[in-house]
């Protein structure tokens, strides 16, 4: 895989997993519904999906013949699938496929077409908020004049009140997908139409902002992403997200993405590089670009590519906090190589031409080669694949 590994150790503060998790294999629930029925089973994580799927209809993206295609807008939180709608947020139990609540926007979204494309919301660390945001037009009255903005909701996962709310007046004649990077306890930031916004939680207000900069990640008070310097240049920032103010650059790194709550990926030349999103340090390099490079929630990050050549695909797994490879495929084995899909609790999922399989995250053997499903999104209850959520059966 060509992995080259910074000698420095990463003081890292990575997500850690849901602090319910269990070893690999069901189990019950801590407590069972008021009902009295039996607990729903779990599976942490799951390996094995089958049965009727629970659809979301009001995830899925527009059609492509009105704009790119982008992943549906869903994320699930232990049970509960979160989808980020044209009209708001909605919480469904991804048991009964029942609806839990709905949040409606201030601004509705424009009627007819094919709606508007939409980013998946964003779950809090201890599962009790949830942020999304959307773009509006926002038509004009007497001599006020139209305007467009991104309306930010962020909504109490148990109860569906809004705790906080923001309108950001942008300007631009639409803003397509825009997306909440992260948010601390004086910030959010987000992100929409070339620029990223720094809005404060407490009052709705625009704290700072930084045109042609799209963050990326948000961690211990450093927002990390790519501002762009021409047409096809840019580089890496780092910046304070209370204030704005420059941390950490990388020049000529493009493409950023999050790669961990602490690890961001860019493209630079030749390479695919891993970055301390904090320091700016780099971290590792992986021969060749067009990587994706995925946490699992608890202490793995997972990169990967698959190309139409077998030269052109590979993964390699490292640990979050020492960037110390564990794996890597081919590596030599002889052993074809998944197209992945997820990556949740130390299990990858993907595809070996058309079967879904998973293997374990720690050694990359496998673990299951008829998993009935290759999930991008993964909770102990099942997984989504498109717009719709597979129970977990194993």
């Amino acid at each position: 895989m060509g992995l080259t590994l910074a000698t420095t150790a990463l003081a890292a503060c990575v997500g850690g997993g849901s602090s319910d998790a269990k070893a690999p294999g069901k189990s019950p629930e801590q407590s069972q519904a008021a009902s009295g029925k039996p607990s729903r089973p779990v599976f942490d994580p799951p390996v094995r999906f089958e049965g009727s799927a629970v659809q979301f209809p009001d995830a899925e993206q527009p059609s492509t013949a009105s704009g790119d295609a982008t992943r549906p807008a869903v994320t699930l939180a232990d049970g509960v699938a979160y989808v980020t709608a044209d009209e708001g947020l909605e919480a469904i139990d991804t048991e009964t496929g029942n609806p839990r609540w709905e949040a409606t926007t201030k601004h509705p979204a424009e009627k007819g077409g094919f709606g508007s494309n939409r980013t998946a919301p964003l779950v809090s660390a201890d599962g009790k908020t949830v942020h999304a945001a959307w773009g509006r037009n926002v038509k004009g009255e007497g001599t006020t004049p139209d305007r467009v903005v991104i309306e930010v909701l962020a909504v109490e996962t148990a109860t569906g009140k809004t705790s906080w709310s923001a309108e950001v007046a942008v300007d631009a004649s639409s803003v397509s997908a825009p997306r909440i990077i992260g948010v601390d306890a004086t910030t959010a930031l987000v992100t929409g139409a070339g620029t990223t916004y720094a809005v404060d939680p407490s009052t709705g207000t625009v704290l700072w902002k930084k045109s042609k900069f799209s963050a990326v990640t948000l961690a211990d008070g450093v927002v990390a992403g790519g501002e762009s310097t021409g047409f096809g240049e840019g580089r890496l920032l780092g910046l304070a997200a209370a204030t704005g103010e420059q941390r950490w650059t990388l020049a000529e790194a493009r493409e950023p993405a999050a790669a961990a709550p602490r690890l961001l990926s860019a493209t630079l030349k030749d390479k695919t590089l891993v970055v301390d999103a904090v320091t700016g340090e780099q971290r590792a390099a992986l021969d060749g670009s067009g990587w994706r490079c995925r946490h699992d929630g608890q202490s793995l990050v997972l990169c990967s590519k698959y190309g139409y050549g077998e030269a052109d695909r590979g993964i390699t797994v490292f640990d979050a906090s020492s960037v110390q490879q564990r794996w890597t495929l081919p590596g030599g084995s002889g052993r074809k190589v998944p197209k992945v899909s997820g990556f949740w609790h130390g299990a990858v999922y993907g595809e070996v031409g058309d079967e879904p399989i998973v293997l374990d995250g720690t050694t990359g053997q496998d673990r299951q080669t008829s998993a009935g499903a290759a999930p991008y999104e993964i909770d102990r209850y099942g997984g989504v694949v498109g717009s719709k959520f597979y129970r977990a059966a194993g």
